[in-house]
Formats: structure tokens, sequence, C-alpha cells
């Protein structure tokens, strides 16, 4: 037999391998595909290598208008596309719409002036950003902000920029609007110029269409004025073009059915799965928890075994929904396409920058019922922009006037809750065939996930979710017909066909169960995982409170699920307390017997209040039992309970919030609004959770919102009441003897209006934060309006309280019914020397009452025209010093015995850099107070006493020095509500200190910058002589995506840190879990967390170089060079000298009388007690101050240096006086010239036994 060489075998082994090659194409070792790429491709217009920078994008495409989005429902990406289009075919704009996410925001101030930027912004759940806007919101509203240039905030890096803004959100949520606000705040405070006002949208009102209808024609007007744009006849222009490709047809591979993206097209959907790519789940189990006449209610159980998807107790499932086929064809029979419904089309964008709405190629059916949001109301706008394809004349004429008259299109439409199909069908039975397809997909929103809580423990059951839902189909008043949910339905329809039912129609609807191409056979569901912050407390010894009415109660069935099985492995949990509502016992009881077991199971440890509306002659809500317990529900918070809400938020959850602040003020013996102070402050602490949902709310004609929102002016969160705003000029000269109201910004309320919800009134500051009071309650008319205690709120200059009042007068300018603002002029007693803008002109106007904001600068308030108040406006009155405005009362408690010393200046930080607005800033909704400038002498008891003055104090700290004892100049004060510590930034500011409200600590804001979604672990401890190998086999069994070890550029020696990034978020958790500290096969312990954000990474070194920076300013052992910027710090560290007032210079606006602290206690504990020994007898400034009145200059002033390095303390050392001494010399204020070391930590100075004790406080949520 022939032997076979060497060369013999590679030449077969090559002729295989390309044998291989040429009928594999390659398959086997190329490199994959990205299953997701053309599918990102087709929904976005991505292309591969795309710029980030928006700037170069407008540029390459020759655009002049971007308008960003911030979406989570789709809702502000369909808003942004209507303003791009109507901006392009009105006046000529060459717009584009962008997702937020896809561009770096740090290059906008590189923004050219002669182009426009939008922002539409959602709000979402409480006051936070979308999901594509966290990032840029996180940068933009940053406490330091920079660019990638480098340019920081006080170069105010987007003075070039013109921009326009709307918000979309829901008033029952507590932060209305807030992501628009914050967002426009921060924009201005960077230099940048809001085109119009920014706009706000109410879904919770139910007028979001006409609120965003309202807002965008001024804004058009003003800017097509600033822009220099001329306005032209709108007409129809296509964004997409629609191809009909008679060579394809439905059953080709290429075509979608329905299918979300070209990995379920060419696969069978493979993970990782998320809100882009569903997984198509199995329904493990189905069953219905009660059915009525009116209702039925679901329990399914969604099987993810395999599927690489995870959940934790209180996440919520997405279902990817399919609208029912009455609806597609009455879709497709109205707008003529029911013959063509398997007509496969092509779309494309007629614009490099317009997005495809859902995968292409498709048929007209697969876009209609998988694709496209057929079944929610229409809108206003739609109606007049089809009105153009009308079939006849009448039709086009009554569609004109719906488009045009919003009190008609609510009558014939709105109430009706008509979508698209149904609205157009009752208008004409001619279809509507001359409507382009395009327009259809531009004006009807991509269909999204609904998202519902999991009411299964994790603990529990991983592998499968189970989910509560009640399937809808309700007759809203005035409607000729039922609503029917689109999900609930769709997921009643699949248990009907798993059990047993062959042609499943709930409600009469039917459903294509088994998906494109009979992928979703055997029951399945696309589903995807979202997670939540709804969760239990990390201690489950915690007590737990639940209010969870209805199918509210579906994440605490998880929640008890999971405390039950806690305690079934013997740990110990806390009281797990759940209040549940219905209508019935014997109706509509859901989990009845399970929470009967758990009972049983946890025995005291496990409490059920039920209430049950419809049982008893009275209606008996969660509420109602709420209060019933309201001595037992104080005692489990007393004991630091946990307080969850899920549910409805329009009522329910508004009321629940408001009835646990009065239990707690009145077991406590509070007042009510310390009792609100308190549930907003568990709120802001993460001890009050909320997961509620808004119920759809249909506007009567008679609610009507303005919704320009403007920083200063009032604006009511309830969006039910008409805003006419009116303007006049600032800077009015009064006359002199005249009768002038103080008063400045006034609203109003007919008496002979009826309002049918809440009246709120709101105070705003120049930063858009908010806050509001009713003031009136739903149902009576003005006339009855209520009086409340004075209310007072944050922000105003001045501060000064409004007081609700009812009086027969009205102010100025105002002339119909609703709510009418009016900012007034300035004036003063001198024609020619107009004072402020804080006083205006009142007329009187005899039917109206009249809520007044008295700001009051010059004095007591006249009379209004003659008509004498009925009460005070104004609990206390404003005087004008050197530092602004400041109550009288304040002033005086300053003096209060002990009195508050006048503040020592810090050593870099000029006073008149702060401004008192800026000092009220409280974007966080914190009651802790910063302040700075204390003398080093100040204790924990003295700032107590100090501080107690303007209101209850919760806790406080003076932060001391490790190595002297002494305070560092700054302190922490916790109040209980608002007022109080607006009170003391006002009293303390006045004093010369730096006081502020406190920011969220360094540590929180990294966690809230962190990528919740990384999967990137930087590892520390690595071995020095590991290579990439080693650290990847550190982590098996764990698959490593990519691994990287640091080396310094020139040795190539390892920095002993090093990257490894894992397949999932999940994946990666564990990893941290398993590994962190724990010694691997290899023996060694690496030190695991999650790698740092470019956020993260830039707030950690602005914070270290902020750090360093103050150090010294406070820091009694700092060394300072002779020309260094002079500090008062040092002298802190002398003896029992006294210090005269006439040697500092006073701080800026104070004038002449200042004084700071005079002397420093002998008695306070020091551990550096030789200091003040060695520095005995030499006066701080060299000689002894002037006496003649007259402040010493600047240059006069002396610093205390170290002679030698040798000279400086070490830590806790004790300097004797053999030691050598300090010298003193003379430095004249310059920039400083040595950079502060870093910041000591402080520690707690014990007080004496003889003193009152104060709680000791370590500003966890504040940064100094």
């Amino acid at each position: 037999m022939a032997q076979i060489d060497t060369l013999d075998l590679i030449v077969l082994i090559g002729l295989l391998v390309g044998t291989v090659a040429y009928f594999t194409k390659g398959t086997y070792w190329a490199v994959p595909k990205d299953p997701y790429a053309a599918a990102s491709g087709a929904l976005n217009g991505a292309k591969a290598g795309k710029t980030r920078n928006i700037v170069e994008k407008l540029d390459e495409n020759e655009k002049n208008c971007v308008i960003f989005y911030g979406s989570q429902t789709g809702t502000a990406e369909d808003y942004a596309s209507r303003l791009a289009k109507e901006g392009s075919q009105r006046f000529g704009l060459k717009t584009m719409v962008a997702d937020l996410e896809e561009y770096d925001l740090d290059l906008l101030d590189t923004f050219p002036e002669d182009k426009i930027a939008f922002f539409v912004l959602a709000t979402y759940g409480e006051g936070e950003p979308t999901d594509n806007a966290v990032e840029f919101y996180q940068f933009i509203t940053g406490e330091d902000v920079t660019f990638a240039s480098g340019a920081t905030t006080d170069d105010k890096p987007l003075s070039k920029l013109k921009y326009v803004t709307f918000g979309l959100g829901n008033n029952t949520y507590e932060h209305y609007n807030a992501m628009v606000r914050q967002v426009d705040a921060a924009l201005t405070k960077l230099g940048a110029k809001r085109i119009g006002s920014a706009g706000e949208g109410d879904d919770g009102a139910g007028t979001m269409e006409e609120d965003f209808l309202a807002w965008k024609e001024p804004m058009w007007t003003e800017l097509a004025a600033e822009l220099g744009l001329e306005e032209r006849e709108a007409q129809y222009e296509p964004v997409f073009s629609i191809t009909e490709q008679e060579d394809l047809t439905p059953e080709d591979t290429a075509v979608y059915l329905g299918e979300p993206n070209l990995n379920h097209l060419e696969h069978a959907g493979k993970g990782p799965y998320s809100a882009h790519n569903p997984y198509i789940a199995p329904i493990a189990e189905s069953r219905e928890l009660f059915t009525v006449k009116d209702r039925n209610c679901l329990h399914m159980e969604v099987d993810i075994s395999g599927s690489g998807l995870h959940y934790q107790t209180g996440d919520h499932i997405a279902v990817w929904p399919t609208n029912a086929g009455v609806e597609v064809d009455r879709f497709l029979k109205v707008f003529g396409l029911d013959s063509k419904r398997d007509t496969v089309i092509k779309i494309k964008g007629l614009d490099v920058t317009a997005k495809v709405p859902f995968p292409t190629p498709t048929t007209y059916d697969a876009a209609v019922r998988y694709y496209m949001e057929i079944c929610a109301p229409v809108s206003r706008q739609f109606v007049s922009t089809l009105a153009a394809f009308a079939p006849d004349e009448k039709t086009k004429a009554e569609m004109v006037r719906l488009g045009n008259d919003k009190d008609y299109f609510h009558d014939k439409i709105s109430s009706q809750c008509f979508n698209i199909a149904q609205a157009l069908e009752n208008l004409s039975t001619t279809p509507f065939t001359a409507v382009p397809f395009s327009c259809l997909i531009e004006g009807i929103n991509r269909i999204q996930p609904r998202y519902y809580s999991i009411s299964s423990s994790s603990l529990v059951q991983k592998e499968k979710i189970s989910i509560t839902a009640v399937v809808e189909s309700v007759r809203i008043p005035g409607a000729t017909h039922l609503v029917k949910g689109v999900t609930t339905n769709y997921l009643l329809a699949l248990k009907q066909k798993q059990h047993g039912e062959p042609n499943p129609d709930p409600h009469g609807l039917t459903y294509a169960i088994t998906g494109p191409r009979n992928k979703y056979d055997g029951i399945h569901v696309p589903v995807h995982v979202r997670h939540s912050n709804f969760k239990l407390p990390s201690d489950p010894s915690k007590p737990v409170i639940m209010i969870g009415p209805g199918t509210g109660v579906a994440p605490f069935r998880g929640f008890v699920q999971e405390r039950a099985a806690i305690a079934a492995r013997g740990d110990a949990i806390g009281p797990t307390v759940l209040f549940f509502g219905c209508r019935k016992s014997t109706e509509d009881f859901l989990y009845k017997d399970e929470w009967k077991a758990y009972e049983q199971q946890l025995g005291e440890n496990f409490k059920l209040f039920t209430a049950f509306s419809r049982e008893g002659a009275e209606k008996v809500y969660v509420q109602h039992r709420l209060r019933e317990n309201a001595a037992y529900i104080n005692k489990l918070l007393e004991q630091k309970a946990y307080f969850y809400v899920c549910g409805d938020a329009a009522h329910m959850a508004r009321e629940v919030n408001t009835v646990l602040g009065q239990i707690i003020a009145e077991q406590r013996g509070l007042t009510p609004e310390k009792g609100e102070e308190i549930v907003k402050h568990m709120r802001s602490s993460g001890t009050y959770q909320e997961d509620i949902t808004m119920t759809p709310v249909v506007a009567p004609p008679e609610i009507k919102k303005d919704p320009i929102y403007d920083p200063g002016k009032y604006v009511p969160p309830a969006g039910k009441l008409n805003l006419p705003l009116r303007t006049r000029p600032k800077g009015a000269e009064g006359t002199n003897g005249a009768r002038h109201h103080p008063n400045t910004d006034f609203a109003s309320l007919a008496r002979d209006t009826m309002y049918n919800a809440p009246i709120m009134v709101g105070g705003m500051n120049p930063n858009g934060h908010f806050s509001q009071r009713q003031v009136t309650p739903p149902g009576p008319s003005m006339a009855g309006m209520p009086v409340p205690p004075t209310v007072y709120y944050p922000g105003f200059v001045g501060g000064a309280p409004i007081t609700p009042v009812n009086f027969p007068s009205m102010p100025w300018g105002a002339q119909g019914s609703g709510l009418s603002h009016t900012p007034a002029s300035s004036w003063s007693f001198e024609e020619k020397n107009p004072l402020s803008d804080y006083s205006g002109v009142s007329n009187g106007y005899h039917s109206y009452g009249s809520v007044m904001d008295q700001r009051n600068p010059m004095g007591p308030y006249p009379m209004l025209q003659g008509i004498q108040l009925q009460q005070p406006c104004l609990q206390y009155q404003m005087m004008k010093t050197p530092n602004g405005y400041i109550v009288q009362d304040l002033e005086l408690l300053t003096q209060q015995d002990p009195p508050i010393p006048r503040a020592i200046p810090a050593m870099w930080t000029n006073q008149s850099d702060l401004t008192l607005a800026k000092c009220l800033e409280n974007r966080e909704g914190i009651t802790n107070v910063y302040i700075r400038g204390f003398p080093p002498e100040t204790t924990d008891e003295m700032l107590h006493a100090y501080a107690s003055r303007f209101g209850e104090i919760d806790r406080c700290k003076a932060i001391v020095d490790l190595d002297t004892g002494l305070c560092k100049g700054f302190a922490f004060v916790q109040f209980y509500n608002f007022e109080s510590c607006e009170n003391c930034i006002r009293g303390f500011y006045y004093l010369g200190y730096q006081a502020s409200f406190a920011q969220k600590s360094r540590n929180s804001r990294l966690k809230d910058l962190e990528d919740k979604n990384s999967t990137n672990i930087y590892c520390t401890n690595v071995p020095i002589e590991w290579s990439e190998a080693d650290l990847r086999r550190h982590f098996e069994p764990y698959r490593v995506v990519s691994e990287k070890i640091s080396r310094d550029e020139k040795t190539g020696v390892s920095k002993e840190v090093g990257f490894a990034r894992f397949e999932s978020r999940e994946i990666a958790e564990r990893v941290i879990e398993e590994f962190h500290n724990v010694a691997g096969k290899d023996g060694h312990k690496l030190l695991l967390r999650f790698a740092d954000t470019k956020a993260q990474k830039i707030l950690k070194q602005q914070s270290n170089e902020r750090r360093a920076y103050r150090a010294g300013e406070y820091n009694y052992s700092v060394e300072v060079v002779q020309g260094s910027t002079p500090s008062p710090a040092t002298s802190r560290t002398l003896g029992n000298e006294h210090v005269s007032p006439l040697s500092f210079q006073s701080p800026v606006g104070i004038g002449p009388a200042w004084t700071p602290a005079t002397t420093i206690s002998p008695s306070i504990p020091v551990k550096n007690a030789g200091v003040r020994r060695a520095l005995n007898g030499v006066h701080p400034f060299g000689a002894r101050p002037s006496t003649n009145g007259e402040n010493a200059s600047a240059t006069s002033r002396a610093r205390v240096v170290a002679a030698a390095p040798s000279a400086l303390p070490e830590k806790s050392a004790v300097i004797s006086p053999s030691k050598p001494a300090v010298t003193v010399s003379i430095a004249t204020p310059q920039t400083p010239t040595k950079k502060a070391p870093a910041l000591r930590k402080s520690s707690s100075v014990s007080p004496a036994a003889s003193r009152k004790k104060v709680e000791k406080f370590s500003p966890k949520s504040a940064a100094a």
C-alpha cells in the first residue's frame, strides 16, 4: 500500500477545505453577521459607522433643523415627526428627526446659530427621563457640565444654540413634566436661547393633543420671526415612498409578515432578548380569576426557561400585541385596501434621515395587523391632514370643520373614542382611496408593547412569569360602542385557545393567534422583561405596607410569595401588611385562597385588610381602611416600614398619599403640612414607592388648558384650566403718591365657573422647579372657595409665601372666566427710578376671587383701589438689605440667643458669585441644608441652637477636622419641611454664609449615572504577571466575551487592573457575586465592580478636583505660601485671642457692621493642643487692629505660614513649645498658586454630657 507523505497530506487537506468553502460559501468560519444589523437599519435608517456628531449629520445631509425626541411609548417620537413634517411643508425648513441616544450631546456646543434644535421630551414615571434620553438628561442637567471642547457652564457654551421645547407629561404624577422643565432650565443656564414658550401636554387631563396644537401655532409664529422664515401653503409631501412589489408574494422568505426584526425573519428568534427583540414565549398556564357580565380577569404563566431572560420580583413584563381582525378589516376597507391586503410593499425613506418605522418589505395586511397602532384614538390634526384626500367635497368640508373646531371635534370624535377608521367610517360610506399609504404610516404610530406588573416572585419561580390583567371592554360615557383593550383581549383569546376553544372571539374579536408564518403556534406570545425600581427592602425584617386594589395587587402577590419563601427557609421577616380592595368579596376577590394560606403560614407577620366597594350601603375603598388603622400604620412607619402603592394614579394613589400624610400628622400631633413633608421625604428616600397607571381620560370641551409654561410664572398642574397670559412691560414707572398694589403675580378664579377637578396653583422658580397647592375642591364654584393656610412656595425672588384669599376684587387685565395670570410691572415711589419687578397695579373687577402672591419690598401693603382686603395676604413683610430681600422676622431670628455669628468667608469662593436664587435651587426635592462659613468652635449642639430657630430639625451635623477636632467650616441640617429649609438658607445667607439645599451624595450621583445594561467588569488586584488568558480562565465556567489588562504604554508592565466583558448583565452580576474578593481556582482574589461609564469618570474627576480645591479653605493644617490667596482658616487655630471685626474685610454686600466669630472656646477638645501654646501671645495679624472705626485693608491681613516643612505637624502629633514655631508674614490676595491637598474625612466631636444631645448626622444625601 502506497504511503502518504506529509506533502500529499497537506495537498489533500487543502483540496478538502477548498471544496467545503465552495459549497458552503464560508458559512462555518466567516465573521458572523449581526442578527439585528439589517433590522436596525430598516427600522431607523442607520448606516454602519454613522456619525454621532449631530452637526456633522446636519451638514452631511444639508439640514438646518433637528427635532430630538425622548420617547418611551412612541408618542413623543410621533410629535417630533409631525413637527419635522410641518416645518418642512409650511416654512421650508430642512428637517430631520433624531433619537437622543444616537448622538453625543457633549458636542452640542458646536451647534451653529443658523440652525434650530427642537427637544420633544416625555417624562416617564416619577419625573424620570425616557430610556433613550437618560444619558442626555444626566449630562445636560449635571452639576458641572463639561462639553467635549472643554467648555463649562460658566463659559455659556450654548450661546449660539436656538431651541424649541415641548414636554409630554401626566398631572397625576408628582413630578409633572419634570423632564422638559429641567432640560429647559439647563439649556437656558448654559446660554441657549429658547424660541417660544416651553410647551407642556397633559395626558392625565386627556388634553395632550389639544395642548400640542395650542402650543405649536404661536411657536411657529415666533420661530418664523426669529429665523426670517416665510410661511407657505402647506401641501402634503410624502416622507416615504411606497412601492408595490409585483415580483414578490407573501410566501417569499424575504417578506416580513409580522416578524419584529431580521433575527425573527431568518431564524427562530435568537437572544439576547430586549425591547427591540422579543422572546416568543410559551404560555404554560392560563385561567380566569373571575368572570362577570362586564369584566374578565386573567392569570397567566409565561415560561421563560432556556431563554436567558431573568426577572426580579417587582419587575414588569412587556407583551407585544396584535391588532384584532375586525379592526384590521375595517381599516383596510375604509382606505380601499381590502383587495390588496396581501400585496407586498417596499417602504423607503425619501430622505436619508427619515426612519422607516417597521421592517420592509411587508404586506398591507401585516403592516396594519402587526406594526401600526390603528386602534388608538385619532387626533384632530390627523383628521385635518386627511381632509385633502376626502372622497367628496361634503366630507372634506366636514373634516376641515373637525380639524379647526376642537369643541366640535370633541362632540363628534373624541367623546366616542373613535380610532381613525371608525372616525372616517362615520363621516362617509365611500372609501378614502386617495389617501397615500405613506400618509398613514406618517400619521399612525408603531404599535407598542404593553407593560404589566409581574405577579410572581423570582425567588419562588425563576422560570415562569405571572401576569394578572383585567380584560378591558368598557363603555365610555356618551360613546355608542364599547372600547376594547387591544392587548388584554388578545391575551384572553390565547387563553380561550389554550382551553380548547377552536375559534376564540373574546368580546366579538378575533386574532391571528398563530402569528406570522405560524411562529406563535402552540400558544406563544412575544414578550420581554423591563426592570423596575419597585422592589422589596433588601432587609426582609423591615415591615412593608402594600396598597393594591384590583389588579394593583399583582406585584404584591409576588412580594408576599417572596416573603413566605424567605420565612420558609428559616429567616426572619417583618410585618407584611396588604390593603386590597374590589367590588364584592363574592365577585372579584383576587387570589382569595392564597391570602388565607399565607395568613396560616406567616401568622402575625401577614395581615390582610379588605375594602369592598359594592357590598354595603356605603362604598368602602382602601384609603378608608388605611385611615381606620391609622395607629397601626403609624406604628409600622415608626419602625421604618416601606410603603408601596400600585394601581390607578388619578384617584386612588393620590388619595392614599393624602391620607398617609394626615395619618402621620394626627398620630404624631403634627401639623398637616408637617405630615405632608414627611411623606415627601419618604418618597425621596425610597421608602414610599409607587407602581401606578393612568386610566385613559377623555377631556370634555369645557376642560381647557393653555399649556404654555414659562419659568417664574404660575402654571396649574391639573391641566384643566385656561391660562391667558398677558404681558405688561417691565420697568414701568409708577406715579408718586398713587395707590399701587404691591403684588406682582396674580392668579384669579371666576366665581361663576364650575370646576370638575381640584384647582391647583403653583409657583415655579427660574429653573423650572415646581410647587403646588390645591385651593378648591372639585364641584363647588369659586363663591365657596375655602381659604387654606398660608402656602409657602420656594424659588421666587424674595421667597414670599402665597396666601389664597377670597375677596371681591380681581387683578388688572383679566376679562374672562378661568384662571388668569398677570405678570405686572415694576414701580417705585420715585417716577424715574423703577425699583424692581416685584410690584404692580391692581384695578377692581368685582365678580372674581383671587389668589395673590404678596411681595412687598416697600412696607405694608395699601388697599386695593379703596377695597379693604378681608384677609392679609402676607404673614410677614419683606425688607431690602445689601444682601437682597429678607423677611424681617428672619432677621430677628438671627439675633435670638444664642445669636448666630457672622460667617467667616471662604478662602477662594466669592460670596457674590452665589446669588440667593441659586442658593434656593432645590432640584432634588430634599430638605437637607448645606451651610458653609462656620467658625471653628462650632459644635453639633451650637449648630442645633443656631438652626432650630428656623424650624423643627430632624438631625444636624457639623463636619470636623480629624487632626484638630475643630469644625471644618461647613455643616448639614436636615429639616422636616421646605419652608424651614428656605428660612434657614435666607437667614444664614444674610449673615454671609454659603447656604443652599444639599446636593445628592457623590455615591448616589455615581449610582444614578451607572449603565444598568453594562456587562463590562473592572478588575483590580490582578497579579502583575497575568496575561489576558489568565484573566479569562479566572472566571471559568463563565464565558468572557472580551478581556484586557491595562499596561504601561512605555514598559508594557501590567498596572494590575483589567476589564472583562460578559454576554449579559445577569451573567456579569452573577460573576461579581461569586468572584468578588473570593479566591478563584488559581488562588487569587480579585476585586470586582462594574466599569465606570464616561459620565461616572467625569463626575469622579470633577468631584476630586473640587474636594482638593476646597480642602484648604477649612483645613487648619494646610501650608499656604506667601503670595497665595489669604484665608481666615489659620486664624481659627489660634488661642483665645480676641479677633476684632475690624481685622477682616466684610463680605460683598454686608457693609462695615459685619462681625466674624470672636473667640475660640477653650473647652473644645483639640488633638493638636500644642498649636494653641505655640501661638500663644501672637496676634493673628501681626499687629493690634486699628480702633478708629475703619476696616483694615485687605493687604494688611496676614497669614500664619509654616517656617519650614519640618514645622508642619504630623497627624495627631502634639506640638510642644520647644518645637519649631510658626512665623507671620503678609500676603496679598491673588489667584491660588498652590493646589490644596485633598479633603480629610471628618469625625464627630463628642458633645459635653451637660449639653443637649443632638442626633449625629452623616450627610449621606449631600456633597460638600
